[in-house]
This record gives structure tokens, sequence and C-alpha cells, in this order.
């Protein structure tokens, strides 16, 4: 095999990017995939005809001119790509337990206080110090508005709690609605940082789009940009060991017995899945410490459904649904009270408009509750059953995630045609998440040292990206993957490059 300049380890959002950034100034890349579909989070599957997203159902920042648009114009994809803009007035509703009240999350920054001021008069000007708050938060991270910066710009910002953040609001029940979508982030009040709920709640309220034809489309044209300027994707492929000769990575071995030099590596990956990997005296053991004992986001579980036709009216926003007021209380939810949340993502029927043909329902789920069935994986690169037991428990625990979504929503159980299920042990097999976290390691105000990990690593040429390295999501996936290749090609050369699309 040839000797790359670059290897990236994963298919993800962040690795793809990160190789079309690099291939197209003129690097010999190649992407390593365990996987024979490759882009991770932007994976989707299908069944009974129907497509749907494993994990990205909506996109933010994506208006023309906007963060993500920018990064997808200069990644050459955005000709290729077709997207809805959700209903500007309500593109998120949250609701909460029994209740009746209904409240709209709108697109546009102004828009957003007005709508909400409309259930809370008293809070209106409230509500505009919280966009204004949402706004200069975003402003004190350079690479979201895509310029280089000081680290010291977000420093006054960083320190910050969830509380802390929203202690501007008064009214109990409207700091509520505004963290009514936590299951976009998975923040606890007491110690995420409000920079996590900013960030993510702006993208959205800037703009908020579905991606028709599944977010896959996005991992398929990237591929096709990378092949275009000569990179190579090679699936199938799950790396074992990274080899290491004077203080620097040669080689990355994989299960097959292929070997893929280069004289830069990219991780795509869980960091704790980099260490297992690495047998170097230049990580040391504090470091492998905090990496493999940092808190990572709790896992999920998913129903995927799909509709009888012309049955179900299509909703074009999603729901978010709370059983208890505290919207952060369903992080420790009790056995007893799960599902302690979900959230309802719609998709049209092209034959039937205005009326859904799929709904994906999403909750928090422990990974602990599949914890005897831990031993087993199944890939599509080497499937593998799992035992009757498993099976019996994932379905009883969809009829009652199902049972709970109809007391609300009886029409979206009475006309289920097909559905499929995914587990904690599915996200864990897909995303390449050691414990099936969602989010992968959190961000902790009170331990900001040993849960923020570097893009640079000890070893001189192994990079990190992806969304345990800054932000999750696809805008803090596609920064965190600026970062990365501005790291080989100059972080203010490449934004140039951006700022010119």
């Amino acid at each position: 095999m040839p000797i790359y300049d670059t290897v990236i380890i994963g298919s993800g959002l962040g690795g793809l990017l990160s190789a079309v950034f690099l291939a197209r100034e003129g690097q010999r890349v190649a992407v390593i995939e365990q996987n024979k579909q490759v882009g991770g989070c932007l994976q989707t599957f299908s069944f009974d005809k129907k497509a749907f997203d494993s994990c990205v159902h909506y996109i933010g920042s994506l208006a023309e001119g906007q963060t993500q648009h920018r990064i997808f114009g200069y990644a050459g994809i955005l000709e290729g790509l077709s997207f809805r803009r959700l209903d500007i007035d309500c593109f998120d509703q949250m609701i909460f337990g029994d209740e009746t009240g209904i409240y709209p999350h709108a697109q546009g920054g102004a828009h957003f206080a007005d709508r909400l001021s409309a259930c809370f008069p008293a809070q209106r000007s409230a509500l505009r110090q919280y966009v204004q708050t949402l706004d200069e938060v975003g402003a004190s991270f350079p690479l979201y508005n895509l310029r280089n910066g000081a680290a010291s710009e977000k420093e006054r910002v960083s320190q910050w709690t969830m509380a802390e953040g929203l202690k501007q609001i008064a009214d109990p029940r409207l700091q509520q609605v505004l963290t009514g979508n936590n299951l976009l982030y998975a923040g606890a009040h007491d110690r995420t940082p409000f920079y996590v709920h900013a960030l993510v709640s702006k993208s959205y309220i800037d703009s908020a789009y579905r991606c028709e034809g599944g977010s896959s489309r996005i991992a398929k044209l990237l591929w096709r940009q990378l092949r275009a300027h000569g990179g190579e994707v090679f699936r199938n492929e799950k790396v074992v060991k990274l080899e290491e000769k004077n203080g620097l990575l040669t080689r990355a071995l994989t299960a097959s017995g292929n070997g893929y030099e280069a004289r830069n590596f990219i991780a795509n990956v869980h960091p704790a899945m980099v260490l297992r990997w690495l047998d170097s005296s230049l990580v040391k053991p504090a470091y492998r410490k905090r990496v493999t004992e940092a808190y990572n986001s709790i896992s999920a579980f998913m129903v995927n459904i799909v509709l009888q036709p012309g049955k179900v009216p299509y909703r074009n926003y999603n729901v978010y649904w709370n059983r208890s007021a505290d919207t952060y209380a369903a992080l420790r939810y009790r056995p007893e009270e799960w599902p302690a949340n979900y959230a309802l993502y719609f998709s049209e029927d092209r034959e039937r408009p205005g009326y859904a043909d799929t709904v994906a329902v999403l909750t928090y789920m422990h990974a602990a509750e599949f914890d005897a069935w831990s031993h087993t994986h199944n890939v599509t690169a080497l499937p593998s059953g799992r035992e009757a037991a498993y099976h019996e428990y994932k379905e009883m625990c969809a009829g009652r995630l199902m049972d709970t979504v109809a007391r609300r929503y009886p029409e979206l159980k009475q006309h289920i045609k097909a559905r499929k299920v995914a587990t904690p042990l599915t996200f864990r097999d897909y995303m390449g998440s050691p414990d099936g976290s969602i989010y992968g390691i959190m961000a902790d105000v009170h331990r900001e040292a040993q849960t923020r990990i570097p893009i640079r690593t000890k070893i001189p040429n192994l990079i990190l990206t992806g969304q345990n390295i800054g932000l999750h999501g696809v805008l803090g996936v596609s920064i965190n993957a600026i970062a990365a290749s501005g790291e080989l090609l100059g972080l203010d050369y490449l934004l140039s490059k951006i700022n010119k699309i």
C-alpha cells in the first residue's frame, strides 16, 4: 500500500469533512471505516421500503450565508442536497406530562422571543435578553463564526453552568420550555456549560432544516468529493492497533491484516477507543485515566415506525415531551419513570402530501439496562444474532414507549405498519462509542481540565476530531473538522478558503 499524507480513522461527518478539506489541498488521504456504510451518525437504514435517519433528524445554521451552509458549500456538496425548512413559527414543540399547554420554538431570534412571549407576556423583556445572550455566547466562539481568535474570547461564558446561564429567566416554566429539547445535548443544570445549550439552541433558532432523502446523502456526497480529489475510503476495516516508531505513528493495522501508512493520522472516534490501539510511552497514565474515566452522555432507545399510508397528518416540526416539569430529571430517571422523555421526528409521504409516512421516536436510556448483552456485537461487516431474551426485552421497552406516546398521539400506535428498534447496544456498535453514549464525553464546568480533550495529542502526528472534541451535533462536529484540518493546513489559510465561498 502507498504511504498517505493523512490516514483518517472513522468516516463520520468529522472524518469525511476533514478528508475532503485535506484532499482539496492536494494531500493523499485515506479514510478507514469499520462498517460497510460510511457516515457514522449520518447513516441511514431502510425497511418496508422507507428510509430512516439513525441520528441526524434535522440540521441548524443552514440558511444561505450561515455557518453550516458555508461549510457544506466549501466541501462542494450543497448542489447535491435537498433541504426542507421546518415551520418558521414552530420548528420544535415543547410539551409536559399530561398538560395541555404547547410551547413553540420559532426560527429567527426576534421571532423566537415574540412567539414565546405570547405564552409568557410578562417575560417578553427576559426573552429578548435571552436571545441576546445566545448571540453573545455565539460571538465568543470564533470558529462558530468561521474566524480565528484567541481562546480568551470564550473564557467568560465558558464558566457558566446551565443554571447560571438561565438565571436571567425568572419564570421557572419558561426555563423549562427553553430547555425542553434538552434531548439534543443531554445537559445537566449544575455541571453542563451553558455554552453547550446556547450554541446548540442558537444554531436551530438561526434556521432548522430536514435533509430530504436522508442524512446519508451528506456522507455519500462527501465521499464523492473525496474521490474526485484523489482520496480513498476503505470500508469493513476495523483498526486494532496504531504502530509507533521514534515518537511518531507510522501505521494503522486492521483486523484483516492490512496496514495503512501515513505521515499524519486523524482519529474520528471516541478517544477511549484510540487509547486501546496505542501502546506508547508518550501517552501518560494520567491522560489514559482522564479519558477512560471521563463521564459519557446517557444513551438512547429509538423506535422507527413505518405508518399506514394516508392516516397520520404530517407535522413540519419536531415534538419534545418531558414527563416532569424538570427537564433535567430525565437524565436520572428511575425505572418506574421510563420513558422520562421522548422526541418525535416525522417525514412526509411524497405520494400523499400532507401525511406522514414515517416517524422516529427517541428517548433516553441508560446503557446499563442492556448490560446483560453487552458482550454481543452486531454490525453490518460482522453480523451476529443476539439471544431471544435481548429481543424480548427490547420489544417490551418498545411497547412501553409507544404506550406512553399513544396517551397524547394515539394515531401513531394505531397506524403502525412496521417498526424497528434501536437500543443502547445498537448505538454502541454503529457509533463506535464504548458504552453507546449518544453524545460522547460530556463537558463539565467544574472539571474543565478533565473533560476537555485537546485536538492535539502527545504524539505529534496524531490529531483527534469528532463529537468528543468540542461540541457535538452536525455544526459542532463540522467546526471540529475545521480545527483538526487546520492543524495540518494552517487554520487561517483554511478559513480564508472557506470564507471565499
